[in-house]
């Protein structure tokens, strides 16, 4: 398998997880969010593809996602961080599925001699940060959502 093979498998799974995901949360604001990262790994299946055929590459908006993503978080209410608890094993294994397709791409990126497929992949790269942070605030608001509430620092994270 090359690395489009291996990318779009991963992404298809990893969309495939966060649909499963939230359709096992009571948390509308949770849910919306997994669905929100269940699009964006659709997306990157799509990019994927693309490079592979040797396509013209969709453009990547992440940012706007992710701006979503953070106003969903400061509407949610502590009751809601509550409720989804029992799924910390489950955020924990999107965290280490996050990470392996972060550290997999930073691989794969070293060896890409493609600028545009490059350039692309940093994008994809950078989204799945983002879907790691997001993944982390969430499992910190669930362990702790007295101290969540109170704590402003949401989203601020070290880099990788």
């Amino acid at each position: 398998m090359d690395l489009f093979d291996v990318a779009i498998k991963m992404e298809m799974e990893g969309a495939r997880f966060y649909r499963e995901l939230a359709s096992k949360t009571s948390s509308e604001g949770i849910k919306r969010i997994f669905t929100m990262l269940a699009e964006d790994e659709e997306r990157h299946r799509k990019t994927f593809e693309a490079m592979q055929r040797g396509a013209t590459l969709p453009p990547l908006e992440g940012v706007a996602e992710v701006t979503k993503a953070i106003k969903i978080f400061k509407d949610l209410e502590k009751s809601e961080f509550l409720s989804v608890e029992r799924h910390l094993v489950l955020y924990q294994y999107a965290l280490e599925i996050e990470q392996k397709s972060i550290e997999f791409y930073q691989e794969e990126l070293k060896t890409m001699t493609n600028e545009h497929q490059k350039e692309a992949l940093e994008k994809i790269i950078g989204e799945e940060k983002e879907h790691y942070n997001l993944i982390d605030d969430i499992m910190i608001m669930v362990e702790n959502p007295e101290r969540w509430v109170e704590d402003a620092e949401f989203g601020i994270r070290n880099e990788y």
